[in-house]
């Protein structure tokens, strides 16, 4: 962990070498809440009393701020007794940045426009060089006529013809590629000047709080208002490093908690405390209130119907899956305990849209890696790590960045884990160990003149062949129906499945550990009945 707080204060300390050199901001940005989909901003300010009252400005918010938000305070005896806001028209753009941008642009502008006439110039060129070489070829057709022609001189004529337009080819194509460069340039500098455009409008937010000192001779007056356009989400590193000379096993799992914080509310958060909260503003704001309850009925039908329903409760995403895009505002999967992450270092985050990663903790703890398969869902083997969570707060749901003894592997998601809940990350599909299912058995057999019962047979096969040059270890997972009523029963039909497993009853789940050498291919059975009332009717695969 202490390795972990000194990479966190070396970001910080390089963002506010980047802060201070900006100019200063007569009422900074001291501390940041942000949300889901909003941030709560808190502004401070050291306000002079005349005649026991002072009044504290605030200018330059952005008009996205809901004035209805506004609240402000005053340290020591001092109090706030209210505030006025008004929009008003800023003369010029106060963002250097904008001016920087602009300048850069136009440099790059004349440096294409160069090249754009030289461009030209070769184009000219190579056509005069053109019809040089065929008015040459029509006077040495000519002179090929007489007793001696000059063939000296012909060549010579033809080779310096030859050399100035590969000469100009060879130009083109160079300045083709700086071409190329620099409206790549042009186009990244007209996204950042695209993205400071909030900080470029022509009307700002003006603020005033009126203060009574109550005998201070001056006090510190914040000011908190909520914003739209932020947002936040977690983001992980997460490293497995496994036994020598082993894909599977126990080994070592650092994970690295960050977040990636965005913004584009039209203001910069210099050098400023940020804090990150999972709860949900919009949710929960009106009580509820019980509507009328009523009771009604209807006759039930006579027949009832058996049907299979899927709960895919869990699913491996590999490397690269669904979450490869980010999300606009964050997903946060809080559980219903909404909690808030504190920076441990100030921050800088420019209101330019891009997201800002900052590392917040790290921790090391012991995992296991498997091989790990679920034939029904999917004919793949997975590599998995599972541990434990790590770190004294939940884990929210997020993607996470993986790297196998320090080389990427890909992306994945992680699901949201309690402290100390196990948890499952996929390493991505192993191309060595091979699994194909097939169904043996469908019958559904009705009842007899002695019973009231029709039963539903089925079984399957699935066959799991060891490719690699070693011996594995794979869990081959399967399950069943798990009945919801008394009148079906389902029957695992024990002596034509394949023993080893271990069962959870309750989810309907057969496990096996399959131990395979290098090569060896092994089958696996699975059969099992559903009974049910003949009056039932089936629809059921």
């Amino acid at each position: 962990m202490k390795k972990a707080t000194r990479v966190v204060l070396g970001c910080g300390a390089a963002l506010l070498a980047i802060s201070g050199a900006r100019a200063a901001d007569p009422a900074p940005v001291e501390r940041v809440v942000v949300y889901a989909d909003r941030a709560e901003v808190t502004r401070v300010l050291t306000a002079a009393c005349k005649n026991d009252r002072a009044e504290a400005v605030f200018p330059l918010l952005p008009t996205t701020v809901d004035v209805r938000t506004l609240r402000p305070s005053a340290s020591g005896k001092a109090r706030a007794v209210g505030t006025t806001s008004r929009v008003v028209p800023v003369e010029e753009n106060r963002d250097e940045r904008v001016t920087k941008l602009q300048k850069e642009l136009r440099e790059l502008e004349d440096r294409i426009r160069v090249f754009d006439e030289e461009r030209e110039g070769l184009s000219q060129r190579m056509s005069v060089l053109g019809r040089f070489q065929q008015y040459f070829l029509q006077i040495a057709a000519e002179e090929a006529r007489s007793e001696r022609p000059d063939l000296t001189r012909w060549a010579s004529v033809l080779d310096q013809s030859t050399q100035e337009r590969l000469a100009a080819a060879r130009r083109g194509n160079e300045i083709q590629m700086e071409l190329r460069k620099l409206n790549r340039a042009r186009e990244r500098l007209e996204r950042r000047l695209a993205n400071l455009s909030p900080s470029s409008v022509a009307e700002a937010l003006r603020v005033e709080v009126a203060v009574e000192c109550g005998g201070e001779l001056q006090t510190r007056v914040s000011l908190s208002y909520v914003t739209p356009q932020a947002t936040w989400r977690p983001e992980y590193d997460l490293r497995y490093f496994p036994p020598q000379g082993a894909k599977v096993g126990p080994g070592e799992v650092e994970l690295t908690v960050g977040v990636a914080v965005q913004q584009s509310t039209g203001e910069d958060w210099e050098n400023a405390i940020l804090v990150l909260s999972t709860s949900k503003p919009r949710l929960g704001a009106e009580a509820p209130y019980p509507a009328p309850l009523t009771i009604d009925g209807h006759p039930a039908g006579k027949e009832k119907v058996l049907v299979e329903v899927m709960e895919r409760r869990e699913g491996l995403a590999g490397p690269g899956g669904p979450s490869a895009g980010a999300p606009v505002s964050a997903a946060l999967e809080d559980r219903g305990q909404s909690f808030v992450l504190t920076m441990p270092h100030r921050t800088t985050v420019r209101s330019d849209g891009r997201p800002y990663w900052m590392p917040l903790d790290l921790a090391r703890a012991r995992g296991e890696a498997v091989l790990y398969t679920v034939p029904k869902l999917r004919q793949t083997v997975f590599q998995v790590v599972r541990l434990k969570n790590p770190v004294s707060y939940p884990l929210m749901a997020g993607r996470v960045h993986l790297y196998r003894r320090g080389s990427f592997v890909g992306d994945t998601s992680l699901k949201y884990a309690a402290p100390g809940e196990p948890m499952e990350v996929s390493l991505g599909q192993d191309d060595e160990i091979r699994v194909e299912r097939k169904a043996v058995r469908s019958q559904d057999r009705e009842a007899g003149m002695l019973s009231s019962t029709q039963h539903l047979e089925r079984s399957y096969q699935v066959q799991v062949t060891n490719n690699s040059a070693q011996q594995q270890v794979i869990e081959v997972r399967e399950n069943i129906p798990v009945s919801k009523t008394e009148e079906v029963r389902v029957e695992l039909v024990k002596d034509k499945t394949t023993r080893g497993f271990e069962l959870d009853a309750h989810r309907g789940f057969l496990t096996w550990k399959l131990v395979l050498k290098a090569g060896e291919k092994r089958d696996l059975n699975l059969a099992y009945t559903v009974h049910l009332p003949e009056s039932w009717q089936v629809n059921f695969r």
